[in-house]
């Protein structure tokens, strides 16, 4: 492996990802791709405030800079990427660009109801990604 993409939101699920995509880099002396994605804002009534950090002003470059952080001080090679537009396309369009040779994401895991109302963008990038997804979901990681 050259290359490993690792996408994040900032959450607990996503760190999680990182830990595992930091280990696979170490184990194969692959260099990785930190993706962090700003949504777009949604039309609608009146001023919307941000919900999560990644829709907050700088919030992708901060998550995405915290995650690369914590990579480098493992001792790896990283290059960041911060986008705006619809997560999944966005990901996916860059593991794909960069030759990445594994997508490692979270999950939330609120299953396919949630995701069927809300989207999940892990399940979108097991459909439309052209590159290997690896989701790490929080069933994993309390078993870990």
């Amino acid at each position: 492996m050259n290359l490993i993409a690792h996408a994040t939101d900032g959450s607990d699920e996503a760190r999680a990802a990182l830990d595992l995509a930091i280990e696979l880099c170490k184990e194969t002396g692959a260099s990785l791709a930190v993706i962090s994605v700003k949504p777009p804002l949604h039309a609608g009534k009146g001023i919307s405030l941000p919900i999560s950090e990644v829709e907050e002003p700088q919030g992708v470059e901060h998550i995405a800079a915290a995650s690369a952080d914590v990579a480098r001080a493992a001792g790896l090679k990283v290059e960041v990427h911060t986008p705006h537009g619809d997560p999944a396309t966005e990901i996916a369009a860059i593991a794909d660009g960069l030759g990445a040779d594994l997508l490692v994401v979270g999950s939330r895991g609120f299953g396919a109801v949630h995701g069927a109302l809300v989207g999940s963008v892990s399940r979108a990038l097991m459909k439309r990604s052209k590159v290997p997804v690896t989701v790490v979901t929080e069933r994993a990681r309390s078993h870990a």
